[in-house]
């Protein structure tokens, strides 16, 4: 027993996480982490607002600037007045836009910034015409003060905390109450300076009233019992009662453009002029203005108090807990640190055999199909879960060894009777095409002629396709050319191996030699590329094939066809399993047979074969054949002999009218299928024979 508990190294695995986590978990995690986050939560918080109150605290400025300058313009008093109270509104914008670029806002509170720069803008041009039409400038004041008031309104309603949102929206309310003062304050100003007030700004006046006492009631809904104290101490005396005895006097006065009796006793007299003096109006609503900005400087400071006092606590609040998980952290690591060493390096152990095993063992197996069964066990020996997965892992490390040996032989004799099959199918392809070019040569009928170049033709896909089972089963086809050929050659010749042969046109091939041992792979490649060109695109569309030389001696061969085209995902996806064709093999061969033999064959020779999505329609493949694979071939006399017989026996078949009395031509020497398919390509174009009925899918 003693043995068991001396001996740590064989404890239970939960017992050792229990040893290294308990400590942490308990103390640190149960007392700190959560408590820290909040709290740092709570700090970055405060100081988001603490920066919004900063805002707000120079745009009041900007606000009372625009409501000077409204009341100087209702008073007339003069240009230089009004020029001292610009610079003044203009120095408290400069200071707003400081500390809005210093501060990250909302999207609503930007966006509301955003539109008041826009209006703020105009005061320019509104100062200009200030003595114009005085009841019009004074409106559009008024409606950049209210502008100004929403952006308040949206500042104050991001204080979330409760402590902060109530103090936020009663100073709000008080800023807006004092902007109807000092409305009313304008328009009558603006009234005396006539002598009487219209009938619309009587009417403004008495709804500007409604609206104060509303906000004077939104305002006592949310304030403190002290703040409402301060609010009604300096909201009533004789300076509120004498503005309201004065502004009532002005809404009852008749106004201006008030309609006559009718008994025409007033027609002609005088209008009268409004019983109140300028002088005291101003005292009057000054007093109340100035008692409401001693009301919004107190809610001011009380708002940056309370912000200040939380983001403290709060900060102070993290300290503590952030000192307790400090010392926690420090005694589980103390106990963890031998323990936690040990599970390290038992798990890199782990870890090092299982990735040898997964990117080096087994790759090599799967790749050679050979191997030794005996395995190199996990240097974890131990006897507890560590020592036990170590173990666990052998076994299936065994067992993967015996599946791969198993596989690698089930996937060679599968090969093997896939190639034995294709060469046994190939032989009898072989002699078939024999049978059929001795019964083309002495046949004369041309409708038996064409039903020989069918069978023909279907005979040399069968041949193709069986060579195809050869390039998948990793052999190699038994067709070989020892001596360079010419690609023109080349092309026709894959153009030969498909069944639509007909409708490919190809073109001049520059003067280049495909050597022997890769010209009978080029010529599957392209047969197939051809053979998907002409499957996949209209019957009566034709598919060309061109061959230049392009820089470095490269040689690119281009199969343009006029079909349905590729979308670019598909075309994207077809050019990543073109590329990796040569590594192995997937699902997708079973469906793409065709591409995948063209990019297994293209792999073997460093060939680099692409599909490309044509303007408009169709779908373009460009196969890069290297230099050493197709050099240029020098001029000779042989060479241009057999050009010049060739273009006298394609424009033999391309005539209309045979001659009165044609000799007898001799019978060419027939060699192999792939010197006739000129020949062949010339005679159907002539006749328009041999057209398949239906096309078979790839």
């Amino acid at each position: 027993m003693f043995n068991a508990l001396v001996n740590w190294r064989n404890w239970r695995l939960p017992v050792k996480l229990a040893a290294v986590l308990i400590v942490p978990v308990t103390i640190a995690v149960g007392s700190g982490v959560l408590q820290i986050n909040s709290q740092i939560d709570r700090a970055e918080t405060y100081a988001a607002l603490q920066r919004l109150v900063k805002v707000r605290a120079a745009l009041i400025p900007v606000i009372d600037g625009v409501q000077a300058e409204r009341r100087i313009v209702a008073e007339g008093v003069g240009p230089q007045l009004l020029a001292d109270q610009v610079r003044r509104t203009d120095d408290a914008r400069a200071a707003l836009r400081d500390k809005i670029a210093k501060t990250s806002l909302g999207e609503v509170v930007t966006a509301r910034m955003n539109d008041v720069q826009g209006r703020i803008g105009d005061l320019p041009a509104l100062r200009e015409r200030a003595g114009d039409d005085v009841p019009a400038v004074i409106r559009t004041y008024t409606e950049l003060t209210d502008s100004l008031l929403d952006v308040d309104e949206v500042i104050a309603s991001e204080f979330g905390d409760a402590a902060l949102l109530r103090t936020a929206m009663g100073l709000h309310h008080v800023v807006h109450v004092r902007d109807q003062v000092l409305y009313q304050q304008a328009v009558v100003l603006s009234g005396l300076t006539r002598g009487q007030l219209t009938n619309a700004e009587v009417r403004a006046l008495v709804e500007s009233n409604v609206k104060l006492g509303y906000i004077a009631g939104e305002f006592a809904a949310l304030a403190t019992p002290d703040q409402m104290r301060t609010y009604g101490k300096d909201f009533n005396g004789p300076d509120i009662e004498a503005q309201r005895t004065m502004l009532a006097a002005a809404v009852l006065h008749p106004t201006s453009d008030a309609p006559s009796t009718g008994n025409g006793t007033n027609a002609g007299k005088p209008a009268k002029a409004l019983p109140i003096a300028a002088a005291d109006w101003s005292r009057a609503t000054d007093a109340v203005a100035t008692s409401m900005g001693s009301v919004v400087t107190g809610l001011q400071d009380d708002l940056r108090a309370t912000a200040d006092r939380l983001r403290d606590e709060s900060s102070d609040a993290a300290g503590t807990a952030s000192a307790v998980l400090f010392a926690s952290l420090i005694l589980a690591a103390t106990i963890g640190f031998v323990v936690g060493r040990y599970l390290l390096r038992s798990l890199n152990a782990l870890r090092r055999s299982a990735l040898d095993v997964a990117w080096d063992k087994l790759p090599e197996m799967v790749a050679t199909g050979r191997g030794s069964t005996e395995i190199e066990p996990v240097p974890v020996h131990t006897t507890e879960e560590f020592g036990q997965v170590a173990r666990a892992f052998d076994a299936v490390h065994q067992q993967a060894v015996k599946s791969v040996i198993e596989q690698a032989g089930m996937r060679a004799n599968m090969r093997n009777i896939f190639v034995n099959l294709s060469r046994r199918s190939q032989s009898l392809v072989e002699r078939q095409l024999k049978l059929m070019e001795e019964l083309e040569k002495y046949e004369e009928d041309p409708d038996q002629l064409a039903n020989l170049f069918k069978l023909d033709h279907l005979a040399t896909r069968m041949r193709r396709n069986n060579e195809n089972l050869m390039v998948l089963s990793g052999g190699d086809v038994a067709r070989r050319f020892h001596k360079p050929i010419p690609l023109t050659d080349v092309l026709r010749a894959a153009a030969a191996e498909i069944e639509q042969y007909q409708r490919v046109m190809v073109h001049t091939a520059p003067n280049a030699e495909v050597v022997g041992y890769v010209a009978s792979d080029l010529v599957r490649l392209l047969a197939e590329l051809l053979d998907n060109a002409t499957t996949f695109s209209p019957p009566h569309t034709q598919v060309s094939i061109t061959a230049s030389i392009e820089a470095g001696d490269i040689v690119q061969i281009d199969v343009v066809d006029h079909g349905i085209g590729i979308d670019p995902e598909a075309l994207e996806g077809v050019n990543q399993r073109l590329a990796a064709a040569g590594e192995g093999m997937d699902v997708q061969v079973f469906r793409e047979m065709g591409l995948f033999v063209v990019g297994r064959l293209a792999a073997r020779h460093q060939i680099v074969v692409r599909l490309d999505a044509r303007q408009g329609a169709g779908t373009r493949a460009i196969v890069l054949v290297p230099a050493e694979l197709a050099p240029r071939r020098q001029e000779s006399w042989e060479s241009f002999r057999g050009e010049t017989i060739e273009r006298r026996q394609a424009s033999w078949f391309q005539q209309t009218r045979p001659a009165a009395v044609p000799p007898p031509p001799a019978a060419p020497a027939r060699q192999t299928p792939e010197s006739a398919r000129g020949f062949l390509d010339a005679f159907q174009r002539g006749v328009q024979r041999g057209l398949p009925e239906n096309q078979e899918s790839r």
